[in-house]
């Protein structure tokens, strides 16, 4: 996705493999009322920051880096509101970023961190955000390779399908795991929200392949890579070890 885009809002899917591509290219040529062309292949790296503790994640907060291209920024935002009213979301949504080098460690722009962690914990008292600050390391990894499509309609709606392959890293447990992500960007005003309403509910009803979520990325990653998963041998081992304390039983 081209860097200065102004995003007015997204959905995002779980696609059932990388092919799900193709259904959805299908859908639209079918309905034939968009525009649509290949735009990009993008690779992307987002690095997710949090306390051993869980500090941000615990108060609703995001640090991440952001490296597209030559392009790396740091950001802090708010990770979710209950609400999905447009006016809530724009009114209560916090999001912070400045541009960095790729191996900056995030305590390298102290002020940067400091005025936003106070902005975002306004209703603390007594917090010390240099102190959480020293905490902070690497919590998650999630790399993508975005294949993005461009589409627009007579009546100006104009989006942006970004069909990702996403591998995400737990940085603690050393799990990681691969996943098939589709988000939708809507670009333009706001006289073209019933358009871009009416284009996610033909998809949601005749791509079955597609799985409507509200999880963010580090939501995904974080369920994802909770556990590290037992391999067939392992498995094997512990139903052995059952089989066997059960014969003991019997005797």
């Amino acid at each position: 996705m081209r860097p200065f885009d102004i995003i007015r809002q997204k959905r995002r899917f779980v696609m059932f493999s990388e092919k799900t591509k193709d259904a959805v290219l299908e859908v639209n040529a079918f309905f034939g009322k968009y525009n649509m062309h290949f735009e990009e292949r993008i690779k992307k790296r987002f690095i997710y920051y949090d306390t051993p503790n869980f500090d941000l994640q615990k108060s609703n907060i995001v640090l991440f880096k952001t490296i597209i291209g030559p392009l790396c920024e740091l950001n802090m935002a708010t990770e979710k509101i209950s609400s999905t009213s447009l006016y809530t979301l724009r009114t209560n949504y916090k999001h912070f970023k400045i541009p960095v080098k790729p191996a900056d460690r995030p305590i390298k722009h102290k002020e940067f961190l400091i005025n936003n962690f106070k902005a975002m914990f306004f209703s603390s008292l007594g917090f010390d955000p240099e102190f959480l600050m020293q905490k902070l390391k690497p919590m998650y990894i999630l790399d993508t390779i975005s294949n993005e499509y461009r589409s627009t309609n007579i009546t100006g709606l104009k989006i942006t399908y970004s069909f990702d392959q996403d591998l995400y890293t737990n940085m603690d447990n050393n799990v990681a795991t691969k996943a098939n992500i589709l988000t939708i960007y809507q670009h333009s005003g706001e006289n073209t929200n019933d358009d871009f309403e009416d284009l996610i509910s033909k998809l949601s009803r005749y791509c079955k392949e597609l799985t409507a979520t509200s999880e963010t990325k580090i939501m995904i990653a974080r369920r994802m890579t909770k556990e590290k998963p037992i391999s067939a041998k392992e498995k094997a081992k512990l139903e052995k070890l059952k089989n066997n304390k059960t014969k003991k039983k019997s005797f």
